[in-house]
């Protein structure tokens, strides 16, 4: 199970830290609260920050999974520790020498193992590019156990794969992290985009977040943003961090979970 532990001043914050690495929505996720965490005396003595436990939903993905590739996702099994006698312990390294296999014949390279995750991904998105009729270009490439992949090509047409504001290109994108780290033994944190996508609309937003963090400084009122995925919200909080005189937060629960951007009250 691919899983990350993220901590955070509250529950929301590494919460919305863990969903961000995994590139995942709240309502793709599974969520454990490791600790709660303590404010603290004023916020400040005895503090302690919260642990959480997030992994993706890999059920609610499955029926998708096996009706492009045909074959059943099945989760994984947990580790179990076992305790064996001498004797079955003896009897296994009889069994192993026995065999005389190497750790070099048992072993994928790191080499091979990453032609297989690009291949699935080549084979993965070509089949969504021909039931889409599209003739695209895809770009790749994978560092650092990180796989970024860009599908280039006809702007006006790329449109069907990118949806209303990156909601279908982000289910793609979930669906081959979920393709992608069943076939790694280390977790590949999966970016996928198309055109540039991702910068504009990364750009949008922040032009965005400084036109409506100066109407809040003017009119003196609380601005509610549009419903936003976790990484979106991000750049709004992002962008606007150090903005003299508003303060960010978000509320509500995903999918309409959305960023509130206020006048700062200065107290003296």
């Amino acid at each position: 199970m691919n899983y990350v532990i993220k901590t955070g001043k509250t529950v929301d914050e590494a919460v919305r830290e863990a969903l961000s690495e995994l590139n995942i929505t709240r309502d793709n996720a599974e969520i454990e609260v490791l600790d709660e965490g303590q404010k603290g005396f004023l916020g400040l003595i005895g503090s302690k920050d919260a642990t959480v436990k997030v992994w993706p939903k890999v059920d609610e993905t499955k029926s998708i999974l096996n009706e492009i590739f045909n074959e059943e996702i099945e989760p994984e099994t947990s580790q179990e520790v076992v305790h064996k006698t001498d004797d079955e312990l003896e009897f296994e390294k009889e069994e192993v020498s026995t065999d005389e296999v190497s750790m070099e014949e048992a072993v994928k390279t790191l080499d091979e193992e990453n032609e297989e995750i690009i291949g699935a991904t080549r084979e993965f998105l070509g089949k969504i590019l021909e039931t889409l009729e599209l003739d695209n270009i895809v770009e790749m490439e994978l560092e650092d156990n990180t796989l970024n992949v860009n599908i280039n090509g006809d702007e006006n047409r790329l449109g069907i794969l990118i949806g209303k504001r990156g909601v279908t290109l982000d289910s793609i994108q979930y669906i081959l992290n979920l393709i992608v780290n069943k076939k790694s033994s280390r977790y590949i944190r999966v970016n996928l985009d198309s055109s540039g996508y991702r910068d504009k609309r990364k750009k949008t937003l922040e032009s965005l977040a400084g036109k409506m963090a100066n109407k809040g400084i003017k009119t003196g009122r609380s601005i509610k943003l549009e419903p936003m995925n976790s990484y979106e919200r991000k750049i709004i909080h992002t962008a606007l961090q150090d903005f003299e005189g508003v303060l960010t937060h978000s509320e509500g629960k995903d999918p309409f979970r959305k960023v509130v951007i206020q006048k700062e009250r200065k107290y003296w």
